[in-house]
C-alpha cells in the first residue's frame, strides 16, 4: 500500500527549562536590549521591571486608551506584578499561561512565567493578540477577546473575565481568579 503523503506526523519539540529560559533571555533582549547572567534568571524578572519593559515596548496601546505611562521604579512589586498580568490578559495572553503574582514575586512556579513569556514571545512575533488590527467598514478595529475554551467572542476584556471566571472557574488557579475579581468594577 502506498503511502500517504497527506498524513503528517507533527513532533512537539520538547525543551529543557534552561533552554526556555535562555529562549525568554533572547527575546527579552532583542526587546529591551537587556540581558542576564547565567544562573540569574528568576532574580533578573522577579521585581516585574523586565516583563514590565517587554510589554511596554512590544505590546502596542490599546486603541480608545490613553497611552500607558512608561514603567517607572516608583511602584510596589505586588502592585507591579498585578498590573502585568491585566496587561498580559488585555493583550490577549490566555488565562490558562497567565501565571500568579506568587508565581513571579516569591519565585513558586518560575517555569509557568518562563511559559507565559514564550507565549508571549510568539503573539509578538506572529502578530497575534489583542493589537492586531484589521479594516472593517466602519475604519479600523482591534481583534475580539476570545475564550480559548469555547471561542464565544467579546468586545471588552471585563467580559471575558467574568465569562472566564463565571463558565470556566476549574482552568483558573484560585489566586489568579481572586487577582480577576479584584480588578472586576
Amino acid at each position: 500500500m502506498p503511502k500517504d503523503y497527506f498524513e503528517v506526523e507533527v513532533t512537539e519539540e520538547v525543551l529543557s527549562e534552561e533552554d526556555r529560559q535562555a529562549k525568554v533571555i533572547e527575546f527579552v533582549y532583542q526587546v529591551t536590549r537587556k540581558t542576564c547572567e547565567v544562573g540569574e534568571f528568576t532574580s533578573w524578572l522577579q521585581d516585574g521591571k523586565v516583563i514590565e519593559e517587554v510589554i511596554f515596548k512590544s505590546c502596542p496601546t490599546p486603541l480608545g486608551k490613553k497611552q500607558r505611562a512608561a514603567p517607572t521604579d516608583q511602584m510596589k512589586t505586588q502592585d507591579r506584578i498585578e498590573r502585568i498580568i491585566n496587561d498580559l490578559f488585555e493583550f490577549g495572553v490566555p488565562i490558562e499561561v497567565l501565571f500568579d503574582v506568587d508565581d513571579l514575586m516569591k519565585a513558586k512556579n518560575i517555569p509557568k512565567v518562563t511559559s507565559c513569556l514564550l507565549e508571549i514571545k510568539n503573539m509578538v512575533y506572529t502578530g497575534q493578540g489583542r493589537s492586531k488590527l484589521s479594516s472593517t467598514l466602519d475604519g479600523v478595529t482591534k481583534a475580539p477577546f476570545r475564550c480559548s475554551v469555547c471561542k464565544e467572542k467579546f468586545t471588552r476584556s471585563d467580559q471575558l473575565k467574568y465569562h472566564m471566571c463565571d463558565n470556566h472557574p476549574d482552568l483558573i488557579e484560585p489566586s489568579l481568579r481572586a487577582l480577576l475579581m479584584k480588578m472586576r468594577k
